[in-house]
């Protein structure tokens, strides 16, 4: 029996984007003038908008290796052929920063970029940061006008990330003494597909580095970076101002609360239940499939965030550089009431990792 499958393969924005930078032909997002992980400023930045690329962008031979690559990785992951990915990839190691929003990743990720002779702000948002592949098990339509095929999107944006890491990497940094080329990535939507990712890539073939921090700050520093928490103190369900808080708007959804029950809780109690639910999540997702030494917890703070850097740096000969120190803001102490709320939250992620025989670690709520 024969079946013949049509698939269409239309690139994302961000591979665009990422590809026209690799060929000098856009500097927007990498110009140096965006600090997507600065740690003395709460601000938002709106989307550099994509220049109208003409067919040429894909006429390089950078460009339809990229092309090509991201086809066969595709079709592999489509039919399960992990080998071929696995081969691919064969000279790469990745370094996942996995955590809730504002839980110390994007400075990690930024000093594990500095640690392979990079400036962070010269390397794209969409190759380092979070957003991109857009993983998740539930897509909402926001306009109400198309329908999403979200399993296809997923699988080529995951061919898309893994053909381009593979290849920036390699073209922009050296070659580490193991024989790996490290590719460091922020990656808080892994929790959606990490077995299939751990099972994709194998065992020894990435660092999965998981940053948790107490609920109640994490909160406030999503609110700051949003523009500040709104008058009424509610969540801005009808307009989040940001990715993050349109992330966790579709995490509650996912539970099952309705936009209208959604729209008169406290900004901290929507952040607390999508904390919960995220770690709760992660318990289960498959992320401690295999030898659990591939993963590190690393509870926010400077000691533990810090020594993560100094470790990883160790290992490279030309990278014997102190890590930028991390800013601790305590304004979690303005917030009596729910930061009992958010201890309140914190135990019942413990006990919950504790029945399935996994650790959690203390959480300062810092």
């Amino acid at each position: 029996m024969h079946f013949d499958i049509q698939l269409r393969f239309q690139p994302s924005p961000a591979f665009i984007g990422i590809l026209a930078e690799m060929n000098e032909q856009f500097a927007d997002w990498t110009d140096g003038s965006y600090d997507w992980a600065n740690q003395t400023e709460d601000f938002l930045s709106p989307p550099t908008p994509l220049p109208k690329f003409d067919e040429a962008i894909l006429q390089t031979p950078l460009s339809k290796r990229a092309v090509n690559d991201t086809l066969q990785i595709a079709i592999a992951l489509l039919s399960g052929n992990y080998p071929v990915v696995r081969d691919y990839l064969k000279e790469t190691r990745f370094a996942f920063v996995i955590g809730y929003p504002r839980s110390g990743g994007s400075y990690l990720t930024k000093e594990l970029l500095r640690t392979v002779g990079l400036d962070h702000t010269r390397v794209s948002e969409a190759l380092a940061h979070d957003g991109f592949p857009d993983l998740r098990e539930t897509w909402y339509d926001w306009n109400g006008d198309r329908p999403y095929y979200h399993l296809q999107e997923a699988i080529f944006q995951v061919a898309e990330f893994l053909v381009l890491a593979n290849l920036y990497y390699q073209r922009n940094t050296d070659r580490r003494s193991d024989g790996f080329w490290l590719a460091p990535k922020k990656m808080h939507k892994i929790v959606f597909w990490a077995s299939s990712f751990k099972m994709l890539l194998g065992q020894g073939r990435a660092d999965y580095l998981v940053t948790l921090r107490h609920p109640v700050p994490a909160c406030i520093s999503i609110y700051e970076k949003c523009g500040g928490l709104p008058a009424d103190g509610r969540f801005p369900v009808s307009a989040p101002r940001s990715a993050i808080e349109r992330w966790i708007i579709n995490d509650l959804m996912h539970l099952g609360y309705t936009a209208q029950q959604l729209s008169v809780m406290s900004y901290f109690e929507v952040v607390l239940v999508g904390w919960a639910q995220f770690h709760l999540r992660m318990a289960t997702s498959g992320l401690f499939l295999g030898d659990r030494k591939e993963i590190r917890l690393v509870p926010y703070g400077k000691d533990c965030l810090e020594q993560v850097v100094t470790d990883y740096r160790g290992r490279f000969a030309n990278a014997n550089f102190a890590p930028e120190p991390v800013l601790i803001h305590t304004k979690s102490i303005e917030h009596p009431d729910w930061r009992a709320r958010g201890d309140e939250a914190v135990e019942t992620v413990r006990h919950a990792w504790s029945m399935l025989g996994l650790p959690f670690p203390e959480l300062t709520g810092d």
